[in-house]
């Protein structure tokens, strides 16, 4: 029942803002009751947070994987569900969503700068860097930013860290 109710939370917000989603809605695309999902939940920004946190955890990397691919995963999420990123903020489920990211990022951009002096305090500091490009597809700009766009972004700010040139990534 529960990855049920996540999964019609998750559609929904993906089609209008959080404030316009009722428990109600949650419940009726479900095809379950109130009661069963409070059972589960204790709000519909709950219900929400979690939803696209669940999202977020398939995104996980795999043993070993290097912390651009999780990255390069983010960065396709974000273009793809742009709306979804619209409708959540703000509310109060924002935060929640907001945390989970991080949760997810962080242990990526830790072993990006491992080698570096002070890597907790920079790995806090290229997880804001990060979070700030997969914003882009939700600024609503005239050209949204695709995929390829974020990753590009990304990696020429990964590329300084690890020392590379970032030229290439800036042209076209």
């Amino acid at each position: 029942m529960r990855d049920r109710l996540r999964r019609a939370a998750f559609e929904l917000i993906e089609g209008r803002r959080v404030e316009r989603i009722s428990v109600s809605d949650i419940t009726q695309l479900a095809g379950v009751s109130r009661q069963v999902f409070y059972q589960h939940f204790r709000d519909r920004d709950d219900a929400v947070a979690q939803a696209v946190a669940a999202s977020f955890r398939e995104l996980a990397p795999g043993d070993g994987e290097d912390p651009r691919a999780v990255i390069h995963r983010l960065c396709e999420f974000s273009a793809r569900h742009a709306e979804l990123y619209r409708n959540l903020y703000p509310s109060a489920a924002s935060q929640q969503t907001a945390n989970a990211y991080r949760d997810l990022l962080h242990p990526a951009c830790l072993r990006l700068v491992e080698h570096l002096p002070d890597p907790a305090t920079l790995a806090d500091f290229v997880l804001g860097g990060i979070i700030e490009i997969l914003r882009l597809p939700a600024e609503g700009s005239a050209a949204p930013a695709t995929a390829e766009s974020l990753r590009r972004r990304v990696d020429a700010c990964l590329d300084v860290i690890s020392g590379a040139s970032v030229t290439a990534h800036f042209e076209a």
